[in-house]
């Protein structure tokens, strides 16, 4: 400690002299005028390097200036950890910037609030089978609903086994509707928040510029395939951020809350969705729990924390809490 506080008072003692003396020859606005002015470009550059390190640091040590500041959010490898050591809440705000929300999300989705006694593994996603959430019998009719497949097939197999009638959905497969064994059902069709036969997806691995493709809101497939809500077992939807949407007309035209079990893989990017849908997000989420919808097992599916490429995406599956099986369930 006395080695230090030497040393503190011998660098304090010379800056404050190199400073007398300057003051005496020439102003300091002046000097760094003629040492920028003078210096090479190697010196520039050195300085610049140096000092965007002294700042990550910095910004390392006090991370609630980043929450303060936007504009420092683009240094930041890590926002949602940033917030998390300044003053993060999981309640959800709607005066709380697009980030924030995200970060509140994926914080819901990692916290499991129901434990499933009997959790089996249906190719890549998982099924819990305790009452009243479970399969109908092998008696009884069986319907799921799986949306987003991408030539995946493990999941619809699976529940094949189960006696259950598998409806498989993707427009972006460019393959024609067609029969996969007796049970599953493929339909070269997508959900969306409303019928539009000429739907323009959002441009990432599973598409092209000039995809258009044809879409329809769940109550409009149901009533074309002859179904009802109640003969649902299962809804599936992995559709690459379109979910938000969806979750919309879900929730508008009253389905989820008939439902014994929803899987959802969650998607979030930097460009998708827009900036100014969060605040509608994230009320539509609270009324999707209000509904009863507890996460019994959840999956990381990517993240990246730093603004200029923010992603957050997670498997998860809900049961319907407040689910009550009927008679009219097993028509």
């Amino acid at each position: 400690m006395k080695i230090t506080s030497q040393l503190w008072c011998f660098v304090y003692t010379g800056v404050t002299a190199s400073y007398r003396i300057m003051k005496l020859t020439i102003r300091p606005k002046e000097f760094l005028g003629r040492l920028y002015h003078e210096s090479s470009l190697r010196f520039r550059l050195l300085a610049l390097v140096l000092g965007m390190f002294l700042l990550t640091l910095l910004l390392t040590r006090y991370q609630s200036w980043c929450v303060k500041f936007p504009a420092l959010l683009w240094l930041r490898y890590d926002i949602c950890k940033a917030w998390e050591d300044f003053n993060f809440t999981p309640d959800f705000d709607q005066s709380h910037r697009w980030w924030q929300i995200a970060c509140q999300l994926e914080s819901d989705w990692e916290t499991i609030d129901y434990e499933c006694k009997d959790l089996r593994r249906m190719g890549n996603w998982p099924v819990c089978f305790d009452e009243p959430f479970r399969l109908p019998d092998k008696n009884k009719p069986c319907i799921v609903y799986s949306f987003g497949i991408a030539f995946d097939y493990r999941f619809d197999d699976a529940l094949a086994t189960f006696n259950c009638t598998v409806f498989s959905f993707d427009p972006s497969m460019n393959v024609e509707d067609h029969r996969r064994g007796d049970q599953v059902h493929f339909r070269k069709l997508g959900i969306g928040a409303k019928d539009d036969a000429e739907f323009k997806p959002r441009l990432d691995g599973y598409t092209k510029p000039d995809d258009h493709w044809n879409v329809m809101s769940l109550g409009s497939i149901m009533k074309m395939l002859g179904h009802t809500v109640t003969s649902i077992s299962i809804l599936k939807l992995d559709i690459e951020g379109n979910e938000w949407s969806v979750l919309t007309n879900l929730l508008d035209e009253g389905i989820l809350e008939k439902l014994p079990q929803v899987l959802i893989e969650w998607h979030i990017f930097n460009d998708s969705p827009p900036h100014e849908m969060y605040p509608k997000m994230s009320e539509d989420y609270i009324r999707f729990q209000s509904l009863g919808f507890r996460k019994f097992w959840m999956r990381n599916e990517g993240r990246n924390h730093w603004i200029p490429k923010m992603v957050t995406q997670a498997e998860v599956a809900y049961i319907n809490s407040k689910y009550i099986r009927t008679q009219s369930s097993l028509r």
